[in-house]
């Protein structure tokens, strides 16, 4: 599927596809927006503003500066 024929999706489900990714992948290191981004075509543009707004809900969290790469939280 090509980004211009993926589908819309609803409010909230990329919070899930991004959290999925990032479980799946926790052995990789901290990933970047884009590298998420292409991984689930979806715009790295989105997937940033996702990963800002899952880290303040402290779901998941920045490891790492330049460029901004993010892991899942650990569950306390």
């Amino acid at each position: 599927m090509t980004r211009a024929k993926a589908k819309r999706l609803r409010p909230g489900e990329l919070d899930g596809l991004v959290l999925g990714y990032l479980a799946a992948h926790k052995d990789d290191g901290p990933l970047t927006a884009t590298a998420i981004g292409k991984s689930i075509e979806r715009s790295a543009g989105a997937v940033s503003n996702c990963l800002a707004r899952l880290a303040k809900e402290k779901k998941v969290r920045q490891a790492k500066r330049k460029p901004r790469g993010f892991v899942v939280k650990k569950a306390e």
